[in-house]
């Protein structure tokens, strides 16, 4: 029996299962990439504008307006009002970061390389800016050089819990699933209540041929986040391949009925396929 799920790559769990996992980057903001199945999804930072004074520049104007068009998923709009500040600030890293957050976000991955690149030119200690193009590289499949970026991001901010669960992302897709572990462990001690995290060592755990762990901390991913579909996803296969067809059954019907309300009509399919297949 083959299941298909969502991501990042399939791996093999036993003679009778071959699994692919849903694999999550993490920041504040949830844009993804694009909705195939076999992209890397990711999870990328807007924050959210800031109160200025009236003193403010024009070239921060557009930027807080490009902050706040992203925010309400308008991508394009975004590009235009960054690409403003910019133009009339050429050495704003903050602004050039933000447009590679939002040219990631349209699937303009190498436009998104190049402006996170301009940001490390005028910031070379800007960790945010290296997480995100290790992000960008990781989706291109250049898990190596995305390891790289992890590593400064880590070095420059020792406590940054997204590039750890980030690393261990790229790790996995590597193969290195002991790596991959130990980073999504150092996420979680550093953030406790990251659910990303927990549904990603997860993964590897269930890769690793744990799906006992596995579900143990997909239950806390769950109990952290009750909407998180990829969690009860990822934990259906962990139980199906573990015995407990009844466990898994029940886990794949919430997973497709959140997938349903959210209109992700991809996943929701893909999780109703493995249903079928289950029964």
């Amino acid at each position: 029996m083959r299941w298909r799920l969502f991501g990042q790559k399939r791996t093999r769990m036993s003679k009778a299962f071959t699994i692919i996992v849903f694999t999550v980057l993490t920041a504040i903001f949830s844009v993804s990439c694009s909705r195939n199945s076999d992209v890397l999804v990711t999870e990328v930072g807007v924050s959210p504008p800031s109160r200025r004074s009236a003193k403010t520049s024009k070239a921060e104007k557009f930027y807080l307006q490009g902050q706040a068009q992203h925010v309400k998923g308008n991508s394009q709009a975004a590009i235009a009002s960054y690409t403003k500040a910019i133009s009339l600030n050429l050495e704003y890293g903050a602004a050039y970061r933000s447009r590679g957050l939002a040219r990631f976000d349209t699937g303009d991955k190498q436009g998104a390389i190049a402006d996170y690149n301009q940001a490390l030119r005028i910031n070379a200690n800007d960790a945010e800016a290296y997480n995100n193009r290790g992000n960008a590289r990781a989706s291109l499949g250049d898990n190596k050089t995305a390891i790289e970026d992890y590593n400064e991001a880590i070095r420059l901010a020792s406590n940054y819990a997204e590039a750890y669960n980030n690393r261990g992302n790229a790790r996995a897709a590597q193969g290195d699933r002991k790596g991959a572990i130990d980073d999504y462990s150092q996420a979680i001690r550093l953030t406790p209540n990251y659910a990303i995290a927990y549904n990603n060592r997860g993964n590897a755990r269930a890769a690793n041929g744990d799906p006992q762990g596995a579900i143990a901390d997909y239950n806390e991913a769950i109990r952290l986040n009750p909407n998180f579909a990829p969690a009860y996803n990822n934990r259906g296969n962990a139980r199906a391949v573990n015995g407990d067809k009844a466990g898994a059954l029940k886990d794949l019907q919430q997973a497709a009925a959140i997938f349903q309300r959210q209109d992700n009509k991809d996943l929701y399919q893909q999780v109703m396929n493995n249903i079928q297949e289950l029964k």
